[in-house]
């Protein structure tokens, strides 16, 4: 299933999209909905979509920052804009910022989604494996039993599993194939295929063959009590073969169990929380769950801190936040956090302590290429924590090695914006002319002003919009044409959420 996030302010809105068209039947599964920019960003990393779909106006971080900061941090997720404003140049600096498409709210159709989903999936790096190796077997017990797995239903497919099993045992066999060779080449249909070949030679025995999530071929095998020996050696030698293949596939074989009821408790026990786990077990090809001290209590995963991180760092105590980052990675390789999610934490976190040290926007853009590269490549916990701890001293060293003048840095801004709110301006403007990197500056901007760049220069042209209108005859959309809104509407649905009043009815209630 395709992942697909939602951010929209509107709640209505929300919930039209979750019913406009039937998610399921044409492939995609909407994991949740976030009611603001910010929002969103906290779910990306624990849900891991690979679909947004954002508003482009939202409170706190709205669509535009938004869609650079998913650029930038996750450039595999796939973007698509709502507007309810038909004007190309309001979106196009999301399409800039590599989001798919935009889509007109008021016009928005059924057909116009799907299509626009479609066109989504189809840039989504290696995605699904193909319809004639997988399409076939999903559409029966397999695919029951696959939904049953991860959650979609909660219904055991009890009737046919009693006659589709014959035998008295059964294990369970994952792998994740989702995987590229070294020319960075899918390599995910060829395992898959690979699988389906060896279980031919799975003799006197019943299995089923599922790809679960679009990444972990997961195997039930049902065999008599006599032979779970051999079975054990038959999977032991099929994970071989595929590490022939791809030397970093790390198989998970679950204890044996005597009833297919027992399906669901054993692949959360033995195989959910094990089977993307080869970072922690170096050296080992598969893991048996028998194996595994299940009396032990692991560590629990702390929750960062990002308040304590980002006073840090706004303090300039940038030793302090290295160390923090490095605790806090010893803290998750010891509780065994999931992998996906460590990384792209730590990677986040990095890129946040590079946007404080007062790197020029190309100096940000090679350190963070350099330190992504090196906590992507790592394949294994005692290298992640090593490659960890050498970047966090060249933060410090980096963050040592110059001073950022920040004392008059908000006044010149805020004179610039003062000098030139008439025009087009964007938040990437002030970025190009002051040599700051985009992300930092809307981060700075926000803790400075405690308020967005887009709602101060909205204020800003309205209290300049009242004196207009106060001190001068012109017309209500020459005045709004004076103070930078081209969209006379947009200016009059600006000037009330602002004043609270129209501009005509402003000028009706004695204000000039």
């Amino acid at each position: 299933m395709i992942k697909v996030l939602i951010a929209d302010d509107e709640f209505i809105m929300r919930q039209g999209l979750k019913y406009i068209i039937n998610w399921e039947s044409e492939g995609f599964e909407i994991v949740g909905e976030a009611s603001n920019g910010q929002e969103a960003m906290e779910l990306v990393e624990k849900l891991q979509p690979h679909i947004i779909i954002s508003d482009i106006v939202m409170p706190v971080l709205d669509g535009v920052d938004f869609s650079q900061i998913i650029h930038e941090t996750y450039p595999n997720i796939q973007l698509i804009i709502l507007s309810g404003y038909d004007k190309f140049e309001f979106v196009k600096n999301t399409l800039m910022n590599g989001a798919v498409d935009y889509i007109l709210k008021p016009t928005l159709t059924p057909q116009e989604l799907l299509k626009t989903l479609k066109k989504a999936v189809a840039r989504i790096p290696d995605y699904c494996i193909s319809n004639e190796t997988a399409g076939a077997q999903r559409d029966g017990i397999e695919r029951k039993l696959e939904r049953y797995l991860i959650g979609q239903d909660m219904n055991l497919p009890s009737e046919e599993l009693s006659g589709y099993f014959h035998y008295t045992c059964y294990r369970i066999f994952a792998v994740n194939i989702r995987k590229e060779n070294a020319a960075r080449v899918s390599i995910t249909e060829m395992l898959f295929k690979k699988l389906e070949r060896e279980l031919q030679d799975f003799a006197d025995m019943d299995w089923l063959l599922m790809m679960l999530r679009e990444e972990t071929a997961c195997i039930v095998l049902n065999y008599g009590d006599d032979r779970d020996r051999s079975v054990v050696l038959q999977l032991k030698s099929l994970n071989d073969k595929l590490h022939d293949i791809c030397e970093t596939l790390f198989g998970v074989c679950s204890r044996r169990f005597l009833s297919f009821r027992q399906i669901l408790e054993v692949y959360q026990t033995d195989i959910a929380p094990n089977v993307y786990k080869a970072f922690y077990y170096q050296g080992v090809q598969m893991l048996m769950a028998e194996n595994l001290d299940y009396a032990s209590v692991r560590a629990k995963k702390e929750k960062f801190d990002f308040t304590a991180y980002n006073h840090l760092l706004g303090g300039k105590q940038y030793e302090k936040a290295a160390d923090m980052l490095t605790d806090y990675s010893e803290s998750c390789i010891k509780a065994q956090a999931d992998v996906y999610g460590l990384k792209n934490q730590m990677k986040n976190m990095v890129y946040h302590f590079l946007e404080h040290i007062g790197l020029s926007d190309s100096e940000v853009d090679d350190k963070r290429y350099d330190f992504f590269s090196r906590i992507n490549e790592v394949s294994y916990a005692e290298a992640y924590g090593q490659a960890i701890k050498e970047i966090m001293q060249e933060l410090k060293e980096l963050s040592g090695s110059r001073t950022v003048p920040e004392d008059d840095r908000m006044e010149r801004l805020l004179h610039y914006i003062s000098q030139n709110y008439q025009e087009d301006l964007k938040l990437a403007d002030l970025s190009r002319v002051f040599n700051l990197n985009y992300s930092y500056l809307s981060s700075y901007f926000n803790q400075e002003m405690k308020e967005g760049f887009n709602d101060y220069l909205n204020r800003i042209r309205i209290e300049q919009a009242c004196k207009l209108l106060k001190e001068t005859g012109l017309p209500i959309a020459e005045v709004g044409s004076q103070v930078g809104y081209a969209d006379h509407s947009y200016f009059c649905r600006v000037f009330k959420k602002i004043t609270g009043r129209t501009p005509s009815e402003w000028k009706r209630s004695g204000n000039i």
